[in-house]
């Protein structure tokens, strides 16, 4: 992998695929305005496909970095049609190894003393290869298995030499065809592959990873070996150990797939909701287990985090879902990053939450955040479907936007899951999942916090009643009202029983003799749960 002429050459090949794919685009939406819309409806997967086909043919010719560029926009972008993303993550990142006497000259530059005496037995050959490094077994002088991962020679400036190209490409197709947020995307690809280049930086995340990790019994972070580590090399204790998904070994050693299954996912939650760092990459290959059972987390290259406030608004958004109230859920989501700050964004963001919340409280059961499967019958009447009516998708997309945190979150658990299926395909990843996100509305007085400010809506609802009564007079007058019919007898039969049973509730709690404190605490729990159970029916 030297860095040469061929780059020209390589350049080239990557105008001539590109050329292709924008004069058969260019040939459609032309036969769109002479034959009319629905030959283009027709015609137009068939187009996405066989040009995906290309990009592939394309990529896995110029190898280089262009398969890792094609993984990762796999991993950031929901901009492309599908037929491109389902090609993209197919890429598998493997690469002809480099020659064993390059491999030899960076070790030596990098650490400074000669291959013999750094370790007792280095192979010639690499027990895998990839297109930014490959990977040896060798093994220390003093006895120990290590896992050497060394970069290609020349690898940044191959890489440079790909990102301009690539950089390029976008520039040509936006003059013909406008991707929104292409460039946006570009920039995260080349930050993220820049990130990979510097194994110095995935050396830090493993050593932060596994202290997180140190106290879960059965989870393993390689250590690394420092003294024999640079920016350029990654050593590593190595692991005998099968893929995740090799579930007929690991039935053979005895072991449970489910429980390992099981053990993954927790593991993930831990990382994501409590620690904010974690692995990115979890697909089979990266995850292993050997034959005691522990799974091996491998190739810290891609790790991502979960900042400090998302983590926080998870727990917020769920509390405000179940109190119903829609205005904390807006304020949590422009928090996170998801509803920009102009107010065309916030007032079409609030009719979709709104939307949003009904749905769920009217369509999905939030007991125990057991939520059911939803079809699209189930939407079909509903406030989505009024919703779906009244704005399009376009303004939506306008409007919503998804952060990189939230892209890369996503996409790891995707791969958690399915990794976690592919071993136990009766295991369900969600029974984990949802006790964790409970854990997180009712953590820290959550739940006592739910309860209270529910009654201090309600008594808010009471206190506003004059205010929107003269809000409905004026309307009225003004000519300006619409008028919506529900069954409002039974709502204001439920109000003041939840009122009455509020103020019984409070008054017993607070306002109770002393020589009967417990009597009192009894009756006003009584009245609490009563209470509780109105909310819950009329929910």
């Amino acid at each position: 992998m030297k860095p040469s002429a061929s780059n020209r050459k390589r350049a080239r090949k990557a105008y001539r695929v590109t050329a292709k794919i924008l004069v058969s685009y260019v040939s459609i939406l032309l036969a769109r305005r002479i034959l009319g819309k629905s030959f283009y409806i027709n015609r137009i997967d068939q187009v996405h496909a066989k040009n995906a086909q290309r990009i592939r043919a394309a990529i896995l010719e110029l190898q280089g970095l262009f398969t890792k560029v094609g993984q990762l926009l796999s991993v950031m972008s929901n901009i492309l049609p599908k037929q491109y993303m389902e090609v993209l993550e197919s890429l598998q990142d493997d690469a002809p190894a480099s020659p064993f006497s390059e491999t030899k000259n960076i070790i030596e530059a990098q650490l400074e003393e000669s291959i013999e005496t750094l370790f007792s037995v280095f192979p010639e050959e690499p027990i895998a290869s990839a297109s930014i490094g490959q990977v040896y077994k060798a093994q220390l002088h003093s006895g120990e298995y290590v896992a050497v991962k060394v970069q290609h020679a020349h690898i940044k400036q191959i890489a440079e030499a790909d990102l301009k190209i690539i950089e390029q490409l976008i520039k040509r197709i936006s003059l013909f065809i406008t991707i929104g947020g292409i460039e946006h995307v570009y920039t995260q690809v080349r930050s993220m592959i820049e990130e990979e280049l510097n194994y110095t930086k995935e050396a830090e995340s493993m050593r932060t990873i596994g202290q997180n990790l140190s106290d879960e019994k059965g989870i393993i972070v390689p250590k690394v070996y420092t003294e024999y580590s640079s920016e350029k090399i990654l050593v590593t204790t190595f692991y005998d150990a099968v893929k995740i998904n090799d579930r007929q070994q690991i039935i053979e050693w005895g072991l449970n797939p489910h429980e390992i299954a099981e053990r993954l996912v927790l593991v993930y939650c831990k990382m994501i909701l409590e620690d904010g760092l974690y692995h990115a990459d979890p697909h089979p290959g990266n995850v292993l287990v050997d034959n005691s059972g522990n799974i091996i987390l491998l190739d810290f290259g891609a790790v991502a985090t979960l900042n400090e406030e998302m983590r926080k608004e998870i727990p917020v958004i769920l509390q405000a879902i179940i109190r119903k109230d829609d205005a904390k859920v807006l304020a949590s989501m422009k928090r996170m990053g998801f509803v920009g700050d102009d107010k065309d964004s916030q007032k079409i963001a609030s009719k979709f939450i709104a939307a949003v919340s009904q749905f769920i409280r009217n369509e999905v059961e939030i007991d125990n955040l057991n939520f059911k499967d939803i079809s699209i019958d189930d939407i079909k009447g509903s406030s989505l479907d009024e919703l779906r009516k009244e704005i399009s998708i376009k303004e939506l997309t306008k409007t919503i936007q998804v952060p990189k945190d939230w892209i890369l979150l996503e996409r790891a658990l995707v791969l958690v899951i399915g990794t976690s299926a592919s071993l136990e395909p009766d295991y369900r990843a969600m029974d984990t999942i949802k006790p964790y996100l409970k854990k997180l509305v009712i953590k820290d007085g959550g739940l006592k916090n739910i309860i209270i400010d529910t009654i201090k809506q309600q008594f808010t609802m009471l206190l506003s009643l004059p205010g929107e009564l003269s809000t409905f007079l004026q309307k009225a007058n003004s000519g300006e009202l619409e008028l919506e019919v529900h069954d409002s007898g039974t709502k204001i039969y439920m109000g003041i029983q939840q009122l009455i049973l509020c103020i019984m509730f409070i008054g017993f709690l607070f306002f109770h003799h002393e020589t009967h404190q417990l009597t009192y605490l009894i009756i006003a729990i009584l009245f609490g749960v009563l209470l509780l159970r109105s909310f819950w029916r009329n929910r």
